[in-house]
């Protein structure tokens, strides 16, 4: 089966900020959970989101607004289920905990469950 993106994009996001992580280009980059900053990731994503995929969790609605933003400007956009994210990260033996490795977990996250 021939893959549906070529590039992911996790996002962690929490109430002020999010964390987004570009698979392809193994970088993270942080933003102001605002209108501001998903214009923000929009332009530093420019190159790579006609083709990716973006993941992202629920986290008491902190994603709303993101979510929407995202919609809005037809990208590809996963909502994933925390409790799926989080076995997901045990089965790789990761215990710790910060924005970056979520954001990086979630963009693999969809790269493996991307054809399911």
């Amino acid at each position: 089966m021939t893959a549906l993106y070529n590039n992911f994009i996790g996002i962690d996001i929490g109430k002020h900020e999010f964390v987004s992580f570009l698979k392809n280009d193994d970088k993270t980059n942080c933003y102001k959970n605002d209108l501001k900053g998903f214009h923000k990731f929009l332009k530093d994503h420019k190159d790579y989101l006609c083709n990716s995929l973006v993941v992202l969790e629920t986290t008491g609605g902190y994603e709303s607004k993101c979510l929407e933003f995202l919609l809005d400007n037809n990208l590809a956009v996963h909502r994933a289920d925390t409790r799926k994210v989080k076995n997901f990260i045990r089965s790789f033996g990761q215990h710790a905990k910060t924005d970056n490795l979520d954001a990086k977990a979630l963009s693999l996250y969809g790269n493996e469950r991307q054809e399911r």
